[in-house]
Formats: C-alpha cells, structure tokens, sequence
C-alpha cells in the first residue's frame, strides 16, 4: 500500500516543529526530503531501520544524544554530511525511515505513514510472555462466547420445558465455566 505523498510531508513537517533534535543537521535533511517529493516518494517510515538494507533512524533529543544514525547493510553512519549524500545521491533506491520520539503510538500523523518494515517484522519479535497473555486472552474470549451461546439454548429449553437438553446443557456451562477457572 502506497502512503499518500502529502501525509509524508504533513508528519515531517510536524516531527521538525514540535521535537528537538541534538543536532540541527537531523531538521535540514527532514526539511530536504519535504520539499523533495521524488525522494519522498522512496520512503517508507518502518520501526527496526538497522534492519533494512538502507536505512536511517532518527531520534528526538528526550530520546537519545544520537539523534541520527544511517544504515547501509551492516555498516553505521552517524555523520549528517555522509547520511545527506547518501540521500541524494542515491534518490531513487528505497530508504527506511525509523522516527524515535516520545508517544510516537499516540500521534495520528505518524501512524497515518507507519508501514509494515518487510526486513522486520513486529509479530517475528514478540516477547513469548506477550504471546502467552494474547493467547490466554482469546482463549477466554473462545469460552465467554461459548458460554452465552449455551446460555441462550438453556433459555431455550427452560421456555420448551425440555429437562433433558436442560441438564445436558447445563453439564456443558459448568465444564466450560471450570476451564475458563483453571485458565485464570
């Protein structure tokens, strides 16, 4: 999916007004690439940019002292005049964009061009805990919507009067209601 050019450029233009960086370079190239649309068009805003084959990330002050590091395979580049030449120079090459800022999660703008790092992939790298907790989480979820089925068919056979689907169903309730216990 293509982000929309103009959504780059509002983010960017948001990242250079309201985060402060150590070094100012890290402002000039991020306006250079605003008013460069051929240049935006190549990036792609990713988390994990160490990951890709040419990638930068960029850190706000509250963050990190190393406001900017450049990525080319396994090698790193901290100096803005490299990092800019290397932007320029080679415009028509993808490059990955990582934006470190606080409540980087809670801004619309950012998430609006955030995409899928196809170097990295988030769910690749998940804590296991994580992993356990969703899957606990969904397993209760499997069991509550089994339950208010079951409950709706014991309406059912109360109203049919049907005693025998009333105790069959009512065993299933407390099967299940002990399951979702043990899985608390």
């Amino acid at each position: 999916m293509a982000i929309d050019i103009q959504d780059k450029k509002r983010f960017l233009t948001w990242l250079i007004t309201h985060e402060f960086f150590t070094r100012r370079e890290v402002s000039w190239i991020l306006n250079y690439l605003v008013l460069h649309e051929t240049i935006l068009k190549q990036v792609h805003f990713v988390e994990s940019a160490q990951s890709t084959p040419r990638g930068i990330s960029i850190k706000s002050s509250s963050v990190s002292d190393q406001s900017i590091t450049l990525f080319l395979g396994e090698r790193q580049y901290q100096d803005s005049d490299q990092i800019f030449h290397e932007i320029r120079f080679n415009w028509q090459k993808p490059l990955y964009l990582e934006c470190i800022f606080p409540e980087s999660w809670n801004n619309e703008l950012y998430l609006a061009v955030l995409e899928d790092n196809p170097y990295h992939k988030w769910n690749d790298s998940m804590d296991p805990t994580v992993v356990e907790r969703v899957d606990r989480f969904f397993h209760q979820m499997e069991i509550e919507n089994e339950l208010q089925g079951l409950y709706q068919q014991i309406d059912e056979s109360l109203e049919k009067a049907d005693q025998l689907q009333f105790h069959d169903l009512t065993k299933k309730v407390k099967e299940l209601l002990r399951q979702k216990e043990e899985a608390t």
